[in-house]
């Protein structure tokens, strides 16, 4: 019994339902993937979202990264960046 009242009358919070992640061998947490684009232009390219702050680095020419899925609609706009399969 604490503060007068007996452990029934204690109230508890709801259960908040989990949500599986699958974890690559490394033991990283990963999403599903997004789409990919890949870099056309001549030297290295360094693009940061606008939308989630993420930042995406193309190396050198050819170069595809995976993008997340709600940077794909701007993204789509940026000079020398394809989207493929």
């Amino acid at each position: 019994m604490c503060c007068g009242r007996s452990n029934s009358q204690v109230s508890t919070l709801p259960q908040q339902a989990s949500i599986p992640v699958s974890l690559p061998s490394d033991g990283t947490a990963s999403r599903s993937s997004g789409p990919n684009f890949q870099y056309v232009g001549k030297t290295a390219l360094t693009v940061v979202s606008p939308l989630t702050g993420k930042r995406y680095r193309f190396m050198q020419p050819g170069e595809r990264v995976e993008v997340d899925a709600r940077d794909q609609s701007w993204i789509t706009f940026v000079p020398h960046l394809v989207r493929v399969a």
